[in-house]
């Protein structure tokens, strides 16, 4: 981060910077290719374009399916 960004987040507080900056989005994008990566792996299996789309597809399904049956409860603890 650059010296303006810092100066930011000192002079607002860095959860109000996160939330100004968007910065929420970037880390469930993240967390959301992590858990990919780590449930399914890392490569597709599938060799051509129709079967990848499928793969991926069927891989994302399984994911939201799993995550909404032990998704935790979770609050804001801070400000």
């Amino acid at each position: 981060m650059g010296e303006g960004v810092w100066a930011a987040v000192k002079a607002i507080g860095r959860r109000r910077w996160k939330k100004e900056a968007g910065y929420q989005r970037q880390a469930q994008g993240e967390n959301a290719f992590f858990r990919y990566k780590s449930i399914i792996g890392e490569a597709l299996r599938a060799r051509t374009p129709g079967g990848q789309e499928a793969e991926a597809l069927l891989a994302c399904n399984v994911l939201n399916r799993m995550t909404k049956l032990g998704r935790p409860a979770s609050y804001s603890i801070g400000r």
